[in-house]
């Protein structure tokens, strides 16, 4: 029976199942069928279908039937009903067809001529052909840490085209021995139709933050899906906050570390998530705004950068508070950070002037790059004028000592009007004075007058600091020294001679009278002409203003008129001279032609365009004015050749150009003459020749002051040493330059300037010619120098056409100086210290090398007579021993050859000594050779 029973069923797997029911006017025909049938056995006849509900078959026969609509699925050839698709297959058919209980079926109606219908359904049954798939095979999912047990993550669901009979039954991992523990951490959960990933335990990103989960599905006739590789995330949850490595950061830079993107300081925090570790940087500056905070921080990785330059002067440590924080800004750290400023000897010595009011300029800007002060020249000896004080914003630290000096007054033809008093009493003190005392009162040096040049001074002072390296500051002072009425009025002449002939009308100007007042003032220059009271004034009358003298009394022959006068300071009426005037009357039939002036003085400067007049002599003509009378130059051997006179009016000419250089002074005598009555009277005249600046300086020829010199120093002395020359004096002398300038008084004098005047960092170039080297510090040798002279010549100075060079090269490192080769005469010093006389002295190298070669020579020598002495006592040793040996033998009674040795040594210049060598060679004529060789 039981084998009857797996028959049935087999058969109804295999075969269609058919239903059929009585029907009379409409008929119901259910036909079962599985899913892949051949297409060849899914065709029914309609007539056997039909014969199985009625005896009427062949009723049947006759119909023709028809489907009542055209069908995707069957077609008909009667009686025969034909699937028309090449395949049955449920899925495909039923994907969008849903019956109850997964019933899966086609449906048509078949009509006949009559009104017979069919209602035929073919139920497809399902077989397990599918297998479950997922969509995808790779998903990837975030779960948050610290998730309550039990909760549950929507996970996608694996797909089953077959029917419930055989779609999903469950889902599992694929576990192996390290996923082992995947099973304790995740369950898989099915409710209904979704998949839930379910947690059995609390997960914490900190000790793993990611899982990878295999998962299978299974259907229930036991075919197993793809796999489905599920990425799973922990995400953070931001419980714990950024901590720095440092409770507090500290650190010094220098004040002139310059702005880059070089870190000056690293600030580190770490935050112990798992996930959230970016952590994002910021400045809380605190009180200092953020327009001049000089940090900027790099809000990745909290490194901090200098933007602005630093300044100690202004903030020497700056606090402020750096902030981290996660980029979600939940959490953040802050910690402290200070940066102290190391002051370096950046800032010049500030000069400032307090000028006493009398002395002020009015409205007067202490800024200003020339600070004038205005005396009088009257001013006394040793007055104070007002202070000065100097000031470093450096800190005591860097600058311990501040000097001030008088670097330069100019014009250098008057002392300095001024001198600096610090307290110390001398003002050459005044270098060496301590931070303490940078007060400076200004002095009066000496008495002072405007008439003697005395007008203007410009005065540099030059303040220095003692840094490292040392920085100096300069400031002109300029000095007005004002005019004042102190000078006396005084007349040309002590006496005044006039000579009148008796024929003189009254009111006729006989003569002039001057008197000049040195005062640099017009106003103190005015003087006025006063007669003192003499019972002779009534003849003659002066002009107050310009002392003209006038006839106002006719005179006789032969009166001779002495008469008094005044010149007074019309400002200051006890300023004035005397001056006596002598009127003498005379016959013009007895009067002889006379000049007014026994000495005629004429000043002229050289080089001016000729001809041109240089003044007039003129003699009285006490004569009747028809009477002729001339001028003439005096000829004799050494007459000038230069000048000639107008032999009418006296005038006298330069005919040829003037040169101070070549002569400076020219004499001669001119003489009138009566050309009626032949007679001649003489004069002298002396012309002085002033000199102009047409000379230009000209440096010295001489092989010292060639146009280029190279000067060699050693830079190489130890720092101790050096120490010791900074106590005393860091001063190096380098060479002395000389121009001359043919010019006379100030315009031949000469002084030295660098063209480029970064060199006064570190020469001095004094007015002599010198050059000291007094700075070293930040000197890279080798090191040029280029120098001009000019003149203090007016109305404008003359600069040389030519210029000193000057190479200052380390003495060591001779190779990179540009030297000229074909040029001999180097001037190649090394300095040194003398500790006894405390001063520098030079050294020529070329004779140190001399010192150093003897005394290698000597120590040759000397090494060579060691070996010679060395040689005699080992040579006399020897001949012991061998005559201790004859003795013994000779003792013995036997009979030894007589044995002699020669010894031949040879010292070599220069050589190491090794051991000396003796061999004994063969006997010859009874003797033995010794060789002792010294190499």
């Amino acid at each position: 029976m039981k084998n009857i029973h797996y028959f049935i069923i087999l058969f109804s797997l295999l075969l269609p199942n058919v239903l059929t029911y009585d029907c009379q006017e409409i008929c119901n025909i259910t036909v079962y069928v599985n899913e892949n049938t051949p297409n060849n056995e899914l065709q029914w006849n309609l007539i056997n279908l039909l014969s199985n509900r009625t005896l009427k078959s062949d009723q049947y026969e006759k119909y023709q039937y028809s489907l009542s609509n055209p069908s995707d699925y069957f077609e008909i050839q009667s009686p025969m009903l034909k699937f028309r698709l090449n395949e049955l297959d449920r899925e495909k058919i039923c994907n969008k067809i849903f019956f109850h209980d997964d019933e899966c079926s086609l449906q048509l109606q078949i009509f006949t001529p009559t009104s017979f219908i069919i209602l035929f359904k073919l139920v497809i049954l399902d077989i397990n052909d599918w297998k479950p798939y997922f969509k995808n095979d790779y998903i990837h999912i975030n779960i948050r840490e610290n998730l309550p047990i039990n909760y549950r993550v929507q996970l996608p669901i694996a797909y089953d085209h077959d029917s419930s009979k055989y779609n999903i039954d469950h889902y599992e991992f694929i576990t192996n021995d390290t996923q082992i523990i995947i099973k304790d951490i995740f369950q898989l959960e099915q409710i209904h139709d979704e998949l839930r990933l379910k947690l059995l335990k609390k997960l914490d990103c900190e000790q793993k933050d990611n899982y990878q989960l295999e998962i299978l599905a299974i259907d229930k006739g036991g075919l197993k899906s793809n796999i489905l590789h599920v990425n799973i995330t922990i995400d953070d949850l931001n419980e714990f906050q950024p901590r720095f490595k440092q409770r507090l950061y500290h650190t010094r830079i220098s004040e002139d570390t310059p702005v880059s993107n070089n870190s000056i300081l690293n600030t580190i925090a770490t935050d112990d998530d798992c996930y959230d570790k970016i952590i994002l940087y910021s400045l809380l500056p605190g009180d200092v705004s953020n327009d001049v905070f000089p940090f900027e921080i790099n809000k990745y990785t909290g490194s901090i950068y200098i933007i602005h330059e630093l300044d100690y002067e202004k903030i020497s440590t700056y606090r402020f508070r750096v902030k981290a924080s996660n980029l979600d800004k939940v959490t953040s750290s802050i910690v402290p950070v200070i940066i102290d400023i190391l002051d370096i000897n950046d800032n010049q010595p500030l000069i400032q002037m307090n000028i006493l009011n009398d002395y002020k300029t009015i409205n007067a800007n202490e800024d200003q790059d020339d600070f004038i002060i205005n005396i009088n020249e009257n001013i006394r000896l040793k007055q104070v004028i007002g202070t000065i004080l100097i000031r470093d914003l450096d800190s005591m630290t860097i600058n311990k000592k501040l000097s001030l000096k008088i670097l330069s007054c100019w014009p250098l033809k008057n002392p300095c009007p001024i001198e600096l008093d610090s307290g110390f009493g001398n003002s050459d003190e005044n270098e060496k004075n301590l931070m303490g005392s940078t007060n400076y009162l200004i002095r009066t040096s000496r008495l002072l007058d405007s008439e003697n040049g005395d007008e203007r001074f410009t005065i540099v002072l030059e303040a220095r600091d003692y840094g490292d390296p040392a920085l100096i500051s300069q400031r002109r002072l300029v000095i007005l020294i004002h005019d004042q009425n102190d000078c006396i009025p005084v007349f040309s002449q002590t006496n005044y001679q006039f000579r009148l002939s008796e024929t003189t009308p009254v009111g006729f100007p006989i003569g002039h009278i001057e008197a000049i007042d040195h005062d640099l003032s017009d106003n103190f220059r005015r003087i006025q002409y006063k007669q003192i009271n003499n019972e002779n004034n009534r003849f003659i009358d002066i002009n107050p203003n310009n002392g003209s003298v006038y006839l106002i009394e006719k005179l006789s022959a032969g009166m001779t008129l002495n008469i008094s006068v005044m010149a007074i300071d019309q400002q200051n009426e006890s300023l004035y001279d005397r001056t006596n005037i002598q009127v003498l009357s005379y016959n013009e039939e007895e009067c002889l032609p006379t000049f007014t002036q026994k000495l005629y003085i004429f000043n002229t400067t050289e080089h001016k365009p000729t001809p041109y007049e240089i003044g007039q002599v003129s003699a009285d003509s006490c004569l009747s004015t028809s009477i002729e009378f001339s001028y003439h130059l005096v000829k004799d051997t050494s007459s000038p050749t230069s000048f000639s006179i107008d032999t009418r009016n006296g005038r006298i000419t330069v005919t040829r150009e003037l040169d101070r250089e070549i002569q400076s002074f020219y004499k001669f005598y001119v003489e009138s003459f009566n050309h009626k009555s032949h007679q001649t009277s003489q004069t002298e005249v002396h012309i002085n020749i002033l000199d102009e600046n047409d000379h230009y300086p000209i440096f010295d020829n001489s092989l010292n002051n060639a146009r280029e010199q190279y000067i060699y120093i050693n830079k190489s002395l130890s720092l101790s040493r050096r120490h010791e020359i900074d106590q005393t004096t860091n001063n190096i002398f380098i060479a002395r330059i000389y121009a001359t300038d043919e010019d006379d008084g100030s315009n031949g004098v000469v002084n030295y300037y660098f063209t480029n005047p970064d060199n006064y960092a570190f020469f001095h170039l004094y007015s002599n010619g010198s050059i000291v080297l007094y700075n070293q510090n930040n000197l890279r040798l080798p090191y040029r120098l280029e120098i001009y002279a000019r003149d203090q010549g007016n109305p404008a100075p003359q600069n040389s056409k030519d210029s000193i060079v000057i190479y200052i090269c380390d003495g060591l490192k001779r190779e990179e100086c540009p030297s000229d080769e074909s040029y001999q005469q180097h001037q190649e010093w090394l300095y040194s210290y003398d500790n006894n006389n405390n001063n520098q002295y030079k050294t020529n190298p070329s004779t140190t090398n001399f010192y150093l070669g003897s005394v290698f020579i000597m120590i040759s020598i000397l090494l060579c007579i060691v070996i010679i002495i060395f040689c005699i006592v080992w040579n006399l040793i020897i001949r012991r021993h061998l005559k201790s040996k004859h003795e013994q033998i000779h003792n013995n009674g036997l009979k030894s050859p007589t044995e002699s040795y020669n010894c031949r040594m040879e010292a070599r210049k220069n050589l190491l000594v090794s051991d000396s060598l003796c061999d004994s060679s063969p006997i010859i004529d009874g003797n033995h050779r010794l060789k002792s060789v010294a190499v």
